[in-house]
């Protein structure tokens, strides 16, 4: 027999100008941490737009879960550290982290040419005679686009309709398909010489990766991540009956985020507690693989780009590594200090133009401020 634990449930009124909108949390206000995570928190929820937010905390050895808001709106149940949440784009750094492992296990080189490892022939995969290498891929220099086929057309579309026809789109994309298109990618530019964010190449990464351990990406994220670290909720697939209900910011329902070919790029499911557990690991930079992941590779005025990891340089001198992530309903960061052993995941079901970047804020804030106690 399954018990369902109740967790302490608070409502705090939180003022909207002539409005008070109340807000559940399970904040217990009871730690320095818990009081600045509040201020954050109540004041990114202000917005109505706002459904269900999750934080959590690695600080000083332990770890710390704060829960926002609802898992639907029109519903009064509080999201958990057990939230299944999309994290988007976080998803990278899994794959950088895998590919960590296949340096560091000599099946791949950063300068190798990545047609070395595709069936077929892509003369297109170059620019004067430049081709594209396994690096240009990790820092998004090879000039691959953002999808394949290209989607800018859909982009001009009302925000509205773009997610519903993107997820139409890619519902029954293939891999054959995308291998096929991407005989049609057209490069402008020398690989390694400029900046263009890619989804493509991320994928292609991975298939690299399932070629070179003959095992698919799923169970290499399940060998050398997700087992190890008991992250039995950090999954790849499109049916998860756990994942939460995801808004734009008019309240609208969106899609679930396209296929599992886009896995290495952006289809990776996770929650709080799961990714609680990913930065202690990416905290402890003696171990090989992590070092490896957190090595710039490109610089530009104090950042830097790892594998896939972006890397910014403080004004203490010290490193930050985050990354964040966007999805047609919902938002992430991930920011992890290893100068500091501390780490913070925000994850919301609810997405706009804004959220990405102020999730970014907040996680800023809390790790300057709590580190200062």
């Amino acid at each position: 027999m399954k018990i369902k634990l109740l967790l302490p449930l608070f409502f705090v009124p939180f003022a909207l100008g002539a409005q008070t909108k109340n807000i559940a949390t399970d904040n217990h206000l009871t730690t320095e941490l818990d009081k600045i995570v509040q201020k954050e928190a109540l004041t990114y929820m202000q917005n109505p737009a706002r459904v269900g937010l999750s934080i959590g905390v690695f600080k000083d050895g332990k770890s710390y879960f704060y829960n926002y808001g609802t898992t639907e709106i029109g519903k009064s149940e509080l999201p958990t550290s057990k939230s299944v949440y999309e994290i988007a784009s976080i998803s990278k750094t899994f794959t950088g982290t895998l590919l960590a492992h296949a340096l560091t296990d000599g099946k791949i080189k950063m300068d190798d040419d990545i047609r070395k490892y595709l069936d077929g022939n892509f003369p297109n995969l170059e620019f004067e005679k430049h081709p594209i290498t396994i690096g240009n891929l990790t820092n998004h220099s090879s000039g691959l686009p953002q999808f394949l086929p290209d989607q800018s057309e859909t982009f001009k579309k009302p925000m509205d309709s773009v997610a519903m026809a993107l997820a139409d789109f890619y519902k029954n994309y293939s891999k054959k398909k995308f291998y096929e298109d991407l005989h049609q990618a057209k490069i402008d530019f020398v690989p390694g010489t400029d900046y263009k964010y890619s989804n493509v190449g991320t994928q292609i990464a991975g298939d690299i990766l399932e070629k070179v351990y003959h095992k698919s990406y799923e169970d290499l994220l399940s060998e050398y991540i997700t087992k190890p670290l008991k992250m039995s909720q950090t999954i790849i697939g499109t049916n998860s009956a756990q994942l939460l209900t995801r808004y734009n910011e008019k309240g609208k329902l969106m899609p679930r985020n396209f296929t599992t070919i886009m896995a290495p790029a952006g289809g990776i499911l996770s929650t709080t507690g799961d990714l609680v557990k990913y930065i202690q690991y990416h905290l402890d930079e003696n171990n090989t693989y992590v070092k490896r992941s957190h090595t710039p590779l490109v610089k530009n005025e104090g950042d830097a780009i790892g594998l896939y990891w972006r890397l910014h340089t403080n004004e203490d001198g010290t490193q930050m590594v985050f990354h964040t992530g966007g999805t047609f309903g919902f938002s992430s960061v991930l920011q992890v200090h290893p100068s500091k052993n501390m780490g913070v995941v925000i994850l919301s079901n609810e997405s706009d133009g804004e959220s990405q970047g102020k999730l970014y804020d907040i996680a800023d804030n809390i790790l300057r401020n709590s580190s200062k106690k």
